[in-house]
């Protein structure tokens, strides 16, 4: 696949401390943005549309892992607080 290259701005004096303490460790930022840019790719990009552009290039389909999100929880109907239920007649008996 082509590469390209992304520009973005950043305080010099961070960049310089960030690059220090991550030499420090054996780590290279461009190395890192790397993988955090495949990351956001894997989370933002469809799965189906990633299969494409991978067999388009011609690159075996390397599956990045699904970002499972939790299911919304099912909502629970609050008890009627308005009146009871008159169960001789099957209408509502407001208090």
């Amino acid at each position: 696949m082509k590469k390209t290259n992304v520009t973005i701005s950043f305080d010099e004096e961070k960049l310089t401390a960030l690059r220090l303490y991550m030499e420090q460790k054996d780590l290279q930022l461009e190395d890192e943005l790397t993988k955090a840019m495949e990351g956001f790719y894997g989370k933002h990009v469809p799965s189906n549309v990633r299969e494409f552009i991978e067999m388009r290039s011609g690159e075996p389909a390397d599956p990045a892992p699904r970002v499972r999100r939790p299911r919304p929880e099912k909502k629970v109907q609050p008890p009627n607080v308005h009146g009871t239920m008159n169960e001789s007649k099957g209408d509502m008996a407001h208090e």
